[in-house]
C-alpha cells in the first residue's frame, strides 16, 4: 500500500512540475511596466503624533489608586457568577475549550473562598457527580469530598486535581493553566 501511495505521489508531481517551473520562469523574465510620465505623484499624509503626557495627565502609579475604568488583565476564565454559589454549596459546571471540548469543575463555596475541583475521578477517569454532597464516581464507587478533593471512599487513592479560582466583580475565575 504505501509503495503505491509513493508511486501515485511521484506521478502527480511530475505532472505538475514542469507547469509549476515555466510559470516561475515566465514571472521572472517578464518586465514590469514603467510608471507614465503622466502620472501625478501623492505626497504622503503625514499621521498625527500622539500627544506626549503631560505631569497632570500622569497614570496613577499606585494600585490602590487606581480607578475602576482603568483596565487590568484579569486571569483566566469566567466560569460562573458569584451568586451561583452560597456557602457550603457544591455545583458542577462545564467549559469548553478552544477545539469545543467540555470539561467539568466542581465549584464549592468555603469559609475561606471558592475552590474549584476536576470532575474526573483520579481512579478511573470517570466524571463525577453530586450526590449528597459528595463527588461520586460512577464506575467503581469512589468519594471525593468537594471542599478538599480528598477520596472518601475507595477505589481512588489519589485527591481531585485542584485549580485556583479568582472571585471579583460578581465572577468567578478559574486558573486551568
Amino acid at each position: 500500500m504505501a509503495q503505491l501511495s509513493r508511486r501515485l505521489f511521484l506521478l502527480l508531481g511530475s505532472a505538475l512540475l514542469p507547469g509549476l517551473l515555466k510559470q516561475s520562469a515566465d514571472a521572472v523574465t517578464t518586465k514590469k511596466p514603467s510608471p507614465s510620465p503622466t502620472k501625478k505623484k501623492t505626497t504622503p499624509t503625514p499621521t498625527p503624533k500622539k500627544p506626549t503626557p503631560t505631569p497632570t495627565t500622569k497614570k496613577p502609579t499606585s494600585s490602590t489608586s487606581a480607578s475602576p475604568s482603568q483596565s487590568k488583565a484579569v486571569e483566566g476564565v469566567v466560569i460562573a457568577k458569584s451568586s451561583d454559589l452560597v456557602l457550603r454549596q457544591s455545583k458542577i459546571f462545564f467549559l469548553k475549550d478552544s477545539f469545543g471540548i467540555s470539561s467539568g469543575y466542581a465549584l464549592t463555596r468555603t469559609s475561606r473562598g471558592v475552590v474549584a475541583f476536576d470532575i474526573s475521578c483520579t481512579h478511573a477517569g470517570a466524571p463525577t457527580f453530586l450526590s449528597g454532597g459528595k463527588l461520586q464516581c460512577p464506575a467503581h464507587g469512589s468519594i471525593f469530598d468537594p471542599e478538599t478533593g480528598q477520596v472518601v471512599r475507595s477505589p481512588a487513592v489519589e485527591p481531585l486535581k485542584s485549580y485556583r479560582t479568582i472571585e471579583a466583580n460578581g465572577e468567578i475565575r478559574i486558573i486551568t493553566s
